[in-house]
């Protein structure tokens, strides 16, 4: 298992067998999840690189959520007895 670092963001990557390739993930940021891959160290670094700048990037340009607040009328209709 190793650890990178990049911008304040830490990552841990382990090889999977399987995929025949390294898989890193980015530690410590909340609900999200943030993973990459590569075969090379320099793959790897270039592809932890673009995922947190794009992570940022996509975390600066986030609006809130809109409310939207709804105004509706009821009509109805009512005997002439019920009526003042």
């Amino acid at each position: 298992m190793k650890t990178m670092t990049y911008d304040g963001f830490t990552a841990q990557v382990v090889y999977s067998k399987e995929d025949r390739l390294f898989v890193g993930d980015v530690l410590d940021i909340g609900n999200d999840v943030v993973c990459f891959y590569g075969n090379s160290d320099e793959e790897l670094k270039e592809a932890f690189e673009d995922v947190v700048n794009l992570y940022v990037e996509s975390k600066e340009n986030k609006r809130p959520p809109i409310h939207k607040y709804f105004m509706g009328c009821l009509v109805s209709r009512v005997r002439r007895v019920l009526q003042l």
